[in-house]
């Protein structure tokens, strides 16, 4: 009887404890990210309100719960981070998704209030001119575009060619020497609208990393610096929600929504259409004939993310961008040039992506991607002879015209795959990564000219393009690195770094030493220190950025170019919210690819006084001398240069308690280049820069931006003088003459000659006032931005003709004042 009792009672107990555990197959999961950033937030704690259950998120902020079905309050806390609640409706045997975005908060660190994330980053980040960007800020801040190239420039270090570029230098580099990544993806050719505007859309960033120098070594390939970016992922708060931006110039669509499999989606379209306002106005005014399209971009991202299995993460993400321009002129123009311009490109990227986080100190990370630029150009009509003046709409007889005609075809592709380990033991990080790409480059063109604008480039001494060109090559690239960050002490860590890598154009192997150094002073102040040596290979997938005509396929002996960093920074927080950062650096260039001089003849005509140099007389009979300046277009390794300076960041974040943020930098630097033995300025030298980047929160519907910018400006080539065209044949050679009068041309002098002038200093005010509201279910936001206030004619050429014998200079002015209303609203 005892033992069937004790049965019965042992069956009680399983229908009670089963019943219990059937009562609870309820299963709440999440994620909880930063607001601004969407990056995960680890070790938050999750509370169910009024009950013993909870969680901690993991490394990859996600969290999940089991308990009975019911509506529960569901509430998130962490340090740095404001508290959120949301009501969560639990059912029996189903599975609910939350995903909780915190604001950053503040924490009291012995008496100084400061956005506890950013400080903890600062504190252990060994890397020297780093910079944080907040899409945010690219958003809201004024005279940016959204636009975060435009933005860079407001940096210590950053410089910008022109208002009309967002290409960018740094630290006396040259736009190719700028590594920019997408989600560990090189890109090549960033831009968009022909460097108008750049491919990221700040609305699809998590974050933005700037490294002006002294970056360690998992990067290389490149000379100055690197913009590496985060693509955040799909919101899985809903299975739809959108976003759009509308604006004088523009249309940004955002959609997004959650996915199975833990996942979510997001996808993203931005079109011009001032080309379609424009177009018709161009052509009732008669500026153009035909069918005509203006310069437009349109451009498709999409991004896909998996949490198929516990600890793992699968990213795809794909990038269509199409440029296209077809313009023919028209008769009302002040010009009398007639130009035809057809000219269509692609961007075309996709990348898969595999994290595998097994415990919280070790991530692997495998990533493959396929990048494919291309394009089709055509160009072709009649130019006025530019030593022709041509301020007048009537031209006379004697004008000469030059006629051209060019086509080119053009395809770079690379298929790159990686392997990156970071292991964190004790005091130590260890990373390793391993990396090969294969690179295809083609390049084909037609180039068509009469006599006489063959003549006129001969008589600079800079023409060396040939009429015929055809290009095709594939090479690899196989790069591993490793570095390990040591915490020596409380105070002291370093981060020793190697990188090798194998370039196949040259094929030449190179070894790149990297230190960084960082020493906590005290809780608010630290130093930092980086030396590297940092290499770049050359080829065609970097000529779009360099700009000039090299034909690798007579290079000979060709080296990777090199540059030496030595960076020494210091920085302390002046005031809880406010980041001071001083840093001085020197940059040692060698083996710069330049363009090869060889020995050859010119014909030349000495000046005879007492004659106007219109009059043939005023000019010797034509005698030929010998030159070693001829320029071809073969690549060598004839330059080198060096670039120092420093700088000085102040930065004040936002907080709580204040309504003004923003930043302010100086930046003082020498860049010179040497060219066969000649120093010369760089033509990016710009001495003095000078910015100030302030958002005000008047209210919580209206913010105010300002960003006001100086900049001492770059040299260019003032010519020396005048010079007579000379005819050059098989059976004569004689000065050119027009209705008896000599045709004249400028005369820039020789390399030693170059740069010798600069730019009046450049400066202009941006102002946008922006104001938020919420009504029908929507956050909106109304905003004018207005670029250049006061209208400053700034320089960014000269237009140099020559009129009666003398010469005329016309300065060529940037952006005049120009407002831009917009709108964005997410539902």
């Amino acid at each position: 009887m005892r033992n069937y009792y004790s049965g019965l009672l042992g069956l009680v107990l399983i229908f009670l404890v089963c019943s219990s555990l059937f009562a609870q197959e309820a299963r709440i999961k999440g994620k909880v990210v930063d607001f601004e950033t969407a990056e995960p937030i680890p070790n938050a704690n999750v509370v169910i309100i009024g009950t013993r259950f909870g969680a901690s998120t993991n490394l990859r902020g996600e969290f999940e719960i089991s308990l009975k079905p019911g509506i529960y309050d569901v509430e998130v806390r962490v340090i740095g981070y404001q508290s959120e609640r949301k009501k969560v409706d639990v059912v029996r045997g189903g599975e609910t998704f939350i995903e909780f975005r915190l604001r950053q908060g503040y924490i009291e660190l012995e008496g100084v209030e400061v956005l506890a994330d950013y400080k903890t980053r600062r504190a252990v980040d060994v890397r020297p001119s780093v910079i944080e960007v907040e899409p945010k800020d690219v958003k809201v801040s004024a005279g940016f575009g959204e636009d975060v190239f435009r933005m860079l420039r407001t940096l210590p270090g950053v410089f910008a060619p022109s208002d009309f570029a967002t290409h960018f230098v740094v630290r006396g580099g040259s736009p190719d020497e700028n590594l920019i990544i997408i989600d560990g993806v090189e890109i090549y050719n960033p831009y968009r609208l022909y460097g108008f505007v750049s491919m990221f859309n700040p609305d699809l960033v998590s974050d933005f990393n700037f490294m002006a120098g002294g970056f360690p070594a998992k990067y290389g390939d490149r000379l100055s610096a690197v913009l590496d970016v985060s693509s955040r992922d799909g919101s899985r708060d809903k299975i739809f929600s959108s976003m759009i931006n509308i604006n004088l110039t523009n249309a940004n669509l955002i959609f997004e929504g959650r996915l199975p499999l833990n996942g979510s989606w997001i996808f993203s379209t931005r079109r011009t259409y001032y080309d379609l306002v424009l177009g018709p106005i161009a052509k009732k005014t008669g500026l153009v004939s035909g069918d005509v399209t203006f310069p437009n971009f349109y451009d498709f991202h999409t991004k896909l993310s998996f949490h198929p299995f516990d600890k793992n993460k699968v990213d795809l993400f794909w990038i269509y961008s199409r440029d296209a321009m077809d313009v023919i002129t028209g008769e009302n123009l002040d010009r009398p040039d007639s130009i035809a311009v057809n000219d269509l490109s692609y961007n075309k990227t996709f990348a898969f992506s595999w994290t595998y986080s097994p415990s919280k100190n070790l991530v692997a990370k495998f990533i493959t991607s396929l990048y494919r630029n291309s394009g089709e150009s055509k160009f072709g009509g009649e130019v006025l002879d530019p030593s022709y003046d041509f301020d007048k709409r009537v031209v006379s007889d004697d004008a000469v015209f030059f006629k051209i005609e060019t086509w080119s075809n053009y395809m770079i592709q690379k298929f790159s795959t990686s392997f990156d380990l970071s292991y964190e033991l004790g005091k130590n990080l260890f990373e390793f990564g391993v990396g090969l790409n294969r690179v295809a480059s083609e390049l084909k063109y037609i180039l068509k000219m009469d006599e006489n604008l063959k003549m006129f480039l001969i008589s600079l001494g800079f023409f060396s393009t040939p009429e015929f060109f055809k290009y095709s090559e594939s090479y690899d690239r196989f790069y591993f690195y490793a570095q390990d960050r040591i915490r020596l002490s409380r105070k002291l860590s370093i981060q020793p770094g190697l990188r090798i890598e194998h370039y196949g154009i040259i094929k030449k192997n190179y070894l790149s030493p990297r230190l960084n150094l960082l020493y906590n002073i005290d809780a608010l102040m630290s130093l930092r220190f980086a030396y590297g040596w940092y290499y770049q290979s050359p080829g065609y997938e970097k000529i779009y950025d360099q700009n000039t005509f090299f034909d690798f396929t007579k290079a000979e002996n060709l080296n990777a170019e090199r540059a030496k960093h030595y960076i020494l920074g210091v920085e302390r927080w002046l005031a809880p919210e406010v980041l001071m950062r001083v840093e001085g650096y020197y940059k040692d260039f060698d083996n710069l690819i330049v363009r090869k001089r060889v020995n050859g003849t010119r014909w030349v005509a000495d000046r005879i006084p007492n004659y106007p140099p219109t009059d043939i007389r005023g000019w010797s009979e034509p005698y030929q001398v010998f030159v070693n300046d001829s320029v071809t277009s073969i690549p060598v390794n004839k330059g080198d240069g060096k670039a120092y300076g420093f700088e000085v960041f102040i930065e004040k974040r936002e907080t709580r308690h204040s309504k003004i943020y923003g930043w302010l930098s100086y930046s003082f630097s020498v860049a010179k280049r040497k060219i066969y033995d000649v120093e010369l300025p760089f033509m990016f030298d710009q001495r003095h820069t000078f910015n100030i980047v302030l958002n005000w929160k008047i209210s919580k519907k209206f913010n105010l931006g300002l960003t006001w910018m100086y900049g001492s400006n770059y040299p260019y080539t003032e010519p020396i003088g005048l010079k007579p065209r000379i005819l050059v044949t098989d059976t004569v050679v004689k000065i050119m003459t027009v209705r008896d009068r000599v045709l004249l041309d400028l005369d820039f002098g020789g390399l030693s000659n170059f740069f010798n002038a600069r730019k009046p200093p450049y400066h202009r005010l941006d102002v946008r006032v922006t104001y938020n509201a919420k009504f029908w279910n929507a956050d909106w936001s109304f905003y004018l931005d207005v670029v250049n206030v006061y209208n400053r004619r700034n320089v960014v050429a000269y237009d140099f003709s020559i009129s009666k014998g003398e010469i005329k200079r016309k300065p060529i002015s940037m952006l005049p004042i120009l407002p831009t209303f917009g709108i964005s609203v997410k539902f």
